[in-house]
């Protein structure tokens, strides 16, 4: 268990780094980076929202050193590089795999 006052001290970092991921579409977009690279238009493909939007949504996490941007001609690639979010979406992650344990694929995915 924590001690109160390190809690005290670190809650508010804590509480910044829940309500970046706190977002569906963030989420989903840190989720894919933590792969690989990706370009802007593969966020957008699989966000659904406008390139504009991503594009907030990535000077954000820049701004936040979450990604690094490499560019590469006229286009530009995003990888997450802060491993503690990484650690929170992999942690994410096994939550709700357990708890679809014993629910079918078919209702899993949905």
């Amino acid at each position: 268990m924590m001690p109160l006052d390190l809690l005290r001290e670190n809650s508010e970092a804590m509480a910044n780094r829940l309500r970046i991921l706190s977002h569906p579409d963030r989420l989903l977009m840190l989720c894919r980076m933590s792969d690989e690279e990706v370009t802007v238009g593969e966020l957008v493909e699989l966000t659904g929202m406008s390139q504009s939007a991503v594009s907030q949504h990535l000077a954000k996490f820049r701004d936040l050193g979450l990604v690094t941007v490499r560019p590469d001609a006229q286009t530009r690639y995003y990888k997450l590089v802060d491993n503690d979010v990484r650690q929170i979406i992999l942690a994410l992650w096994e939550i709700c795999q357990a708890g679809m344990e014993g629910v079918p694929d078919s209702c899993a995915s949905s």
